[in-house]
């Protein structure tokens, strides 16, 4: 069983990264991309059509990693016991899922302070990750 939870804390993370891709390559585009002259045409035609299918499957990858976070805290939590980092991390991307359905179905204003929380908080959980990864075995509370 700890393999299968390993798998999907992986799974967690790349979701988690694929969806975090959407923000750096809409930002790029704005910066960069959006400026460049016609002769270079060609660069931004592909850039484009690889930005199409990130932003595309940016909601499918955070219901993927969400629900992943969701199966390795339980997988772990009844096999091992419970890491405080993890379930900060795991609370803060199903906060930022919830921000996420939010505004795909109630709130449609992508200006919106939901999007800048939303935002921030896929930023925090970098930190978080990272500290339960290098952490979760001194601060666990065993089962």
């Amino acid at each position: 069983m700890r393999g299968t939870a390993g798998l999907l804390g992986w799974i967690a993370v790349w979701g988690y990264i694929i969806a975090l891709i959407n923000y750096f390559m809409k930002y790029i585009n704005k910066k960069y991309i959006n400026k460049l002259s016609n002769d270079k045409k060609q660069y931004k035609d592909l850039y484009r059509f690889i930005m199409k299918y990130v932003v595309k499957y940016h909601k499918i990858a955070g219901i993927v990693a969400s629900i992943a976070v969701i199966g390795h805290l339980y997988i772990m939590y009844n096999f091992i016991g419970l890491s405080i980092p993890g379930l900060i991390a795991a609370i803060t991307i199903l906060i930022v899922l919830i921000l996420g359905i939010y505004g795909v179905f109630i709130n449609r204003n992508m200006r919106g302070s939901w999007v800048k929380v939303h935002r921030t908080l896929a930023f925090i959980l970098i930190v978080l990750i990272g500290f339960h990864v290098m952490f979760s075995r001194f601060l666990l509370i065993h089962r």
